[in-house]
C-alpha cells in the first residue's frame, strides 16, 4: 500500500511538473518470451518502466527523480521504487552529484552495447554492481580522460543501510564514452571495495575490477569487458568470479541494425562445472519515434549440461 501511495504521489508531482512545462520522460520494456522445448512456456512480461522529472534550476545546479516499477525478491512483478533522487551541482572542481544516483561501474560499457531494453550489462546482470546506490559523487574530464568517483551506502536501492562501512566506486576513461551516439573508440576501468559485517564480530570485503574496451565507426559498434569479483574474510581469500562479455551492433540501415552478445560467468571459479555460456542475437527495429521491437534468440549453456533456449521478442516505449 505504501508504494502505491508514493507511486501515486510521484505522478501528482509529474502532473504538476507538465503543467509547468518541466521535463518529465518515461520509458517501458515490455517482451514476450517463449521457451524453445516441447511443452515450452510461454508469457507476456512487463520488464521496468521508468518515469523521471528532471529540471534545471540554475546553470550550475539540476535535479532529477525517477521511479522505476520492476520485480523484487517478494515475487511482485510490478512494485514501485525510486531509482534515483538526486541534485547535480557543476563546480570549479567538477560535477557533484549528492543523493539516490546511478552507479559508474558500468555506465560506459552499457552506452556502448545501447540495448539496455534487450539485457542489462553484465555486471548489472550477474550482481557484480548495484544500477543504483545512495551517496556522494565527483566526476571530472581532462580532455579526452573523463574520470569519476562515488561513495555509497552499499547494497543498491533497494536494500536500507545495516551498517557503518561505505562503498567507495572509481571509473575512468580514455576516448569517447558514449559511443552509442558518436562514432570513436575507448578503453577504461572500474574498481570497487566495499566492507561489510557478516556478523557482530566479523568483516569481509568485496572487489570488483572492471576492465574494457570498445569502437564505433562505419555502422559498427562493439566492445569487450572483464570483470573480476573477489572477497576477502578474515585477511582471507574466500571467493572469486569473473565475466567476460564480448557484444557488437551492426546499422544496416536508419531503422534496422543486426546485434549479438556473448556473455561467460564464472560465479566460483574453485568450482568445476560451474560456468554459464550465454548468447543474445537477433535484430533491433526502430519502428516509429519512441518505439523500438526488437526480436532476439537467446542460448544459455551451463557447463553441468543444462541447457535453456528462449525466443524473445523486445519492446522499448519512450514518451
Amino acid at each position: 500500500m505504501k508504494n502505491i501511495t508514493r507511486f501515486l504521489i510521484f505522478i501528482y508531482l509529474l502532473s504538476t511538473a507538465l503543467f509547468s512545462q518541466s521535463n518529465v520522460n518515461g520509458i517501458v520494456f515490455f517482451n514476450h518470451s517463449t521457451e524453445l522445448v516441447e511443452n515450452g512456456t510461454n508469457a507476456f512480461n512487463l520488464k521496468r518502466a521508468y518515469l523521471s522529472y528532471t529540471n534545471v534550476v540554475s546553470e550550475d545546479v539540476s535535479y532529477q527523480v525517477t521511479y522505476d516499477m520492476g520485480g523484487n525478491s517478494s515475487g511482485s512483478s510490478h512494485t514501485a521504487f525510486l531509482k534515483v533522487a538526486m541534485v547535480r551541482w557543476k563546480t570549479n572542481l567538477g560535477n557533484i552529484t549528492m543523493g539516490m544516483q546511478g552507479m559508474n561501474m558500468f555506465k560506459t560499457t552499457e552506452n556502448t552495447w545501447g540495448h539496455r531494453f534487450i539485457q542489462a550489462m553484465a555486471m548489472d546482470t550477474y550482481g557484480f554492481s548495484a544500477s543504483a546506490d545512495i551517496g556522494i559523487g565527483l566526476s571530472r574530464s581532462f580532455g579526452s580522460f573523463s574520470t569519476s568517483a562515488l561513495v555509497t551506502n552499499g547494497g543498491g536501492y533497494k536494500k536500507i543501510e545495516s551498517d557503518s562501512h561505505k562503498k567507495l566506486s572509481l571509473h575512468a576513461v580514455f576516448g569517447e564514452p558514449k559511443l552509442n551516439k558518436n562514432d570513436g573508440y575507448n578503453i577504461g576501468a572500474s574498481y570497487s571495495i566495499e566492507p561489510r559485517d557478516i556478523d557482530l564480530i566479523s568483516t569481509e570485503t568485496v572487489n570488483v575490477l572492471s576492465l574494457f574496451a570498445a569502437y564505433a565507426g562505419k555502422g559498427f559498434r562493439g566492445g569487450f569487458e572483464f570483470d573480476n569479483k573477489w572477497v576477502f574474510q578474515e585477511k582471507e581469500y574466500d571467493e572469486n568470479s569473473n565475466i567476460i562479455c564480448v557484444y557488437g551492433t551492426y546499422k544496416i540501415n536508419d531503422k534496422l541494425s543486426v546485434l549479438a552478445r556473448f556473455d561467460h560467468i564464472d560465479m566460483f571459479t574453485s568450482i568445476q562445472d560451474n560456468g554459464i555460456g550465454a548468447i543474445i542475437s537477433g535484430v533491433h527495429y526502430k519502428a516509429e519515434k519512441g518505439l523500438s521491437i526488437a526480436p532476439t534468440i537467446r542460448l544459455k549453456a551451463h557447463e553441468n549440461g543444462e541447457v535453456e533456449n528462449l525466443f524473445v521478442v523486445n519492446f522499448q516505449f519512450k514518451f
